[in-house]
């Protein structure tokens, strides 16, 4: 059998140039008898399958594996003793670091068992080692089933990903996993050759055949309580242990061998034909957390009744489902167009946002920090619905211009000085949702601002998980909730807004943008976080020479729109405290940032510390509604940055342009860096398909038309000269084909 074993080692894999067709892979158990006067403890436990390791390592396996539980036992001893052995993984602790003595000792690979310390969380976890002890890689069991989650407080796993090791990639499951189907699939598709399953019981003798079959994957199941077997990739079995006495079995796989079938006239690969043939786009619902039961639906008390979740939290000891999915089934409280249902990315067009009825947004957003807290409420509703606004930015916490207005929105029971992080203050979240559905019909949205004032750290995370949590539960089945925005200018606690952008992005059942804040800079924020949907800038910057139109603004705009995401400036300058004091520069910073591809924010007094000024209007306030009623009534999603459709001869004038792929549609914006400065004898250049085409020139002070032109284009490689009418400060081309002519054809070189 070992000189076999060794032949078949020195034959080459033909897909991945694996030296080794067959592993040796061995499955240790305690057995029932080694239980039955009840869990003889850690020491022993562990001890009888060092004993068990040391004996096999004798036959040179590739593998040795672990049970679940191996250091635990069964009966499983009481919390504060199953997870007193916690400790991270790789690391120094006791455990672990006798696993890694056993594995030098005996010279073999190990697949251990532990309880996994990591970001203070508890996982349910397998790991290997190699033969010198040195760490490989690690599973965190997915379905960490809710006892373990209530009992003990563990958490649930995030990846399927296979270890790999000596030219073989292990894919891990642990007891509970082999319930569900996606597990072994997953991990297949991954790129598994073998699944190691490690379990406490031997009860998934009539599962663990079909997930064998199912992906045409050998699995070997290594069982504390005895039974310990192997199936082949067709769902044979190889070998079982008694289930009575401890013991270990080696399993000769053979999960590089490539069976073949006569189909078609010929022979084909049966596992990568069928793989071939999975129509994936129907597997969406597979992925779909609605389609999770909250688990008030689940359990019954002992009559049969329902049980709230309250009387749930105490049937599990005060702990519950950390992805509880009751979220899914809040019913979600809709408005009038725009916020029909809420906005995500658009896969399609990802620098744009789209909802599930395919209508997306232009963005007009102003800043309403103490919206929660205000006076009158319906005032900044109707002064922002007024300068056509359709998102404002409010905080959810914060003590802004408390010298001001003495207001501090405070989430939590307790208050600032003396918090329950435990409690919530359901008085003002009354309000929160009361103002939330005042702006819904109003027909604006929020950019809703979870940390201003106060800016936990990542020792905090914990502490704050129930704030999330509350805010998803609460919050979550508003439509118009644009986006959930971390933290206001803060970005000095990275590790502990990587955990909140992580915790949004995936619990929040209807994907919204999740983003965050810095303050001025010249580019987004952390543009490449997993987490972080929007690519989010701000400009708190003047009116004055320091910041040129050219130079700063319309520079930032395009460094902020080049990650390939919604680009957003959620905060411009406001007057007197960042001397942006100019109304008409004012309008050039929104026009040029908006005809660049983003989306502006109007920042001013009235929504700081002025919030309650009903009367106040600050400098060039009058000039955004025509601004958004501009771009609303284009195809705005359908447009992008184009440098040749339209190009001004003039050096001295900043302008920018969007324009279909087609460019059917070209729309550019030109203006004078100064205020009050006028433009004479400029000429644009324009490259457009061959077609009849309208120009209309507009004053984007009213949107009036100022002339309205007819243009035949010969094509793109032939720039025409159009000469402009003298103006004033700014002007808007708007470009549309009315004809679509035959392509002009360019002779080729002879």
């Amino acid at each position: 059998m070992i000189g076999d074993k060794k032949i078949t080692k020195n034959m080459q894999h033909q897909n991945r140039g694996i030296t080794m067709l067959a592993v040796t892979i061995i499955a240790l158990q305690a057995g029932t008898d080694h239980s039955k006067g009840g869990n003889p403890g850690l020491e022993a436990n562990f001890g009888l399958f060092a004993r068990l390791a040391r004996e096999a390592s004798a036959t040179s396996p590739d593998l040795i594996v672990f049970p679940e539980y191996a250091i635990t036992g069964w009966p499983y001893p009481p919390e504060d003793v199953i997870n007193g052995l916690a400790e991270p993984v790789p690391g120094e602790g006791k455990w672990y670091q006798r696993y890694v003595q056993l594995a030098k000792e005996i010279n073999t690979p190990i697949l251990g068992w532990l309880v996994d310390k990591q970001d203070g969380k508890l996982y349910n976890t397998g790991f290997l080692l190699d033969r010198d002890g040195a760490f490989v890689g690690k599973y965190h069991k997915v379905q960490a089933n809710l006892g373990e989650q209530t009992w003990w407080g563990w958490s649930q796993g995030e990846t399927f990903q296979p270890i790999v090791h000596n030219g073989v990639r292990y894919g891990i499951s642990i007891c509970a996993d082999m319930w569900f189907p996606e597990t072994v699939r997953c991990e297949e598709l991954l790129g598994a050759d073998v699944i190691i399953h490690q379990s406490i019981a031997d009860d998934m003798g009539h599962i663990i055949p079909v997930r064998a079959v199912d992906s045409e994957i050998p699995i070997v199941a290594a069982i504390f309580n005895g039974g310990s077997y192997a199936i082949d990739s067709q769902g044979e079995l190889i070998g079982k242990l008694p289930a009575e006495t401890s013991g270990w079995k080696a399993f000769e796989l053979q999960p590089f061998k490539v069976r073949t079938h006569g189909k078609y006239g010929g022979l084909w690969i049966p596992k990568l034909g069928d793989k071939n043939l999975r129509n994936v786009d129907a597997y969406q619902v597979l992925t779909d957390p609605s389609t999770r039961p909250p688990w008030t639906e689940v359990f019954l008390d002992r009559g049969g009744n329902p049980q709230t979740r309250e009387q749930l939290l105490q049937r599990f000891n005060g702990r519950y489902d950390a992805n509880d999915p009751s979220l899914y089934h809040e019913p979600l409280v809709t408005f009038d167009a725009p916020w029909t249902s809420p906005f995500t990315v658009d896969p399609v067009r990802p620098f744009h946002l789209i909802n599930r009825e395919g209508q997306h947004l232009f963005i007009l957003n102003k800043t309403a920090w103490m919206y929660f807290g205000c006076k009158d409420p319906e005032g900044v509703l109707d002064r922002a619905s007024d300068q056509g606004v359709n998102v404002i930015r409010v905080g959810l916490e914060g003590t802004y211009y408390f010298e001001h207005l003495g207001m501090d929105l405070w989430p939590w029971g307790g208050s600032r000085e003396e918090p329950d992080w435990s409690e919530f203050n359901e008085t003002y979240w009354d309000q929160v949702e009361e103002r939330i559905r005042l702006a819904g019909e109003r027909g604006i949205g929020l950019d809703l601002v979870l940390y201003c004032s106060l800016r936990p750290t990542a020792e905090q995370i914990e502490q704050q998980r129930p704030y999330w949590e509350y805010i998803l539960r609460r919050l979550g089945k508003y439509a118009n909730i644009l986006t959930w925005e971390i933290a206001n200018e803060y970005t000095r606690n990275e590790a502990f807004q990587d955990a909140v952008g992580t915790f949004f992005k995936k619990r929040d059942p209807y994907r919204r943008p999740v983003c965050t804040s810095d303050g001025t800079t010249d580019d987004a924020v952390w543009p490449n976080k997993p987490w972080m949907d929007l690519a989010v800038n701000h400009t708190c910057t003047s009116s004055t020479d320091r910041h040129g139109l050219r130079e700063w603004y319309l520079t930032v705009a395009r460094n902020t729109r080049a990650h390939g995401k919604p680009a957003f400036c959620n905060e411009s300058g406001r007057e007197k405290r960042h001397k942006n004091d100019d109304g008409i520069h004012r309008r050039k910073q929104g026009w040029l940032w908006c005809a660049a591809g983003g989306f502006w924010t109007w920042h001013s007094w009235d929504g700081c510390e002025g919030i309650d000024e009903n009367d106040y209007r600050a400098p060039g306030h009058e000039f955004l509604r025509p601004m958004a009623e501009f771009f609303r009534s284009l195809p705005f999603w359908r447009l992008a940055p184009n440098y040749t459709a339209l190009m001004v001869k003039d050096g001295e004038l900043v302008f920018t342009a969007l324009a279909q792929a087609d460019r059917a549609i070209v729309v550019g914006y030109i203006c004078t860096s100064d205020s009050g400065g006028k433009a004479s004898g400029t000429a644009v250049g324009l490259r457009l398909p061959d077609g009849q085409y309208q120009i209309d020139l507009l004053n984007p002070i009213d949107l009036s038309v100022l002339e309205t032109r007819t243009h035949t284009s010969h094509g793109l490689h032939r720039e025409a000269l159009v000469e402009l009418p003298a103006f004033t400060d700014d002007l808007i081309l708007k470009i549309e084909r009315v004809q679509k002519n035959r392509r002009t054809l360019i002779p080729g070189t002879q």
